[in-house]
């Protein structure tokens, strides 16, 4: 007969000190990557066209 083994969160991983509601209390919701978004990264359209261009190609070969 088998025991059904327990998960056991490693040590460094579990804190006495901190409740998990407390760590989160200050942490806003993800609203999207507008937030983060960098005005002007790209110089122009046609550059920006480029980069996504090769980002779907390399996606692309990385599938096949």
């Amino acid at each position: 007969m088998t025991s059904n083994p327990q998960f056991v969160l490693p040590a460094e991983w579990v804190s006495d000190k901190e409740d998990l509601a407390t760590l989160v209390k200050d942490v806003k919701p993800y609203t999207g990557g507008g937030e983060y978004a960098i005005p002007d990264f790209f110089t122009s359209d046609e550059e920006q066209q480029e980069f996504v261009a090769w980002v779907r190609a390399e996606r692309e070969k990385e599938l096949a």
